[in-house]
């Protein structure tokens, strides 16, 4: 299936955005929702600053339009468990041989 917005073909999510509003991003645009509340692996301080004074604009506007809006109630509750995770830390993982196991 193929989507046209004003006679131009959007091969993906983010084209699609960019021809319904009319204009282009000019940086990269989180992947969906949780990515803008819970961040991407090896972002800078910069980069997660910028995104988190973002994540709260989005989360304001939730919170303004949850009065009428259910949807965008559930959208404001579920940004603000997001904000709350803490991502878990990765532990190095050591490779053994079989045979390097002491006996029991």
């Amino acid at each position: 299936m193929r989507t046209y917005v004003g006679g131009q073909e959007a091969v993906n999510a983010l084209e699609f955005t960019e021809l319904a509003c009319g204009f282009e991003f000019d940086v990269p645009m989180p992947e969906d929702f949780r990515q803008l509340f819970l961040g991407v692996p090896g972002e800078s301080d910069e980069q997660r600053a910028v995104r988190l004074a973002a994540a709260g604009d989005v989360l304001e506007e939730l919170r303004e339009l949850s009065d009428t809006d259910e949807v965008a109630s559930l959208n404001a509750l579920y940004a603000e468990q997001l904000m709350r995770a803490v991502p878990l830390k990765k532990r190095a993982v050591t490779a053994r041989a079989p045979w390097s196991r002491k006996a029991a």
